[in-house]
């Protein structure tokens, strides 16, 4: 944590704040619960504006504490937005949003100045996965998000060598059709389980096609 903005958390009553920047195309969507802040997150072209009422999407909800995961899952984070219309609703909920960058930061701000104190603490940074809309007495959009390190825990079953596989690539090659062994997940790119016999094999193979 940067010394000034450990130096705030220690102020008797400190003034916190949340930071949510969602890198939505053309322009990012910059959230806060503090009122408003400028903050540089490095993602765009120098100090954004972070607002607690945004005029088309609406204002932050509520964020949660940060788990770590277990076993096989990583950290994932639901990042409440109280949208203002079904516009605002469907313009976050859109399928095209799926994958764009999540960032949260905690933050101190300084009573004298207004701005902020140190360095924000980047608790999260991720991306969205899906949204959840929830409507009751107050209608509002949850957004889940999980890190960029999930994908490499998904399951790759269908890069191996396979028929199926082999003419999604090369739609209308054959060559896979009648090879046995394929029901065996060979992964793309592994080292062969007896590499000498391949070198062998090349170094017969050569000279007979003109290697």
């Amino acid at each position: 944590m940067d010394a000034a903005l450990e130096a705030g958390y220690r102020q008797i009553g400190p003034v916190t704040a949340s930071l949510v920047r969602l890198d939505l195309p053309g322009v990012p969507l910059c959230l806060t619960d503090g009122g408003f802040a400028v903050f540089d997150a490095g993602e765009g072209e120098g100090p954004e504006t972070y607002f607690a009422r945004h005029p088309t999407y609406g204002v932050l909800g509520s964020l949660p504490s940060i788990k770590d995961g277990a076993a096989e899952q990583t950290t994932r984070v639901e990042v409440q937005i109280l949208p203002p219309s079904d516009v605002a609703v469907a313009a976050l909920a859109s399928p095209s949003l799926q994958g764009v960058r999540v960032q949260w930061w905690e933050a101190v701000i300084d009573r004298a100045t207004g701005g902020l104190i140190g360095e924000p603490l980047l608790k999260f940074d991720g991306e969205l996965d899906k949204p959840r809309f929830r409507v009751g007495e107050s209608w509002g959009l949850t957004l889940e998000c999980g890190t960029q390190g999930e994908r490499m825990l998904e399951p790759n079953a269908d890069w191996r060598l396979n028929h199926a596989f082999h003419s999604r690539i090369w739609p209308g090659e054959l060559g896979l059709v009648y090879v046995d062994g394929v029901t065996r997940k060979v992964e793309w790119r592994k080292r062969p389980e007896n590499p000498g016999l391949f070198k062998r094999l090349f170094k017969v193979l050569s000279p007979i096609f003109g290697g």
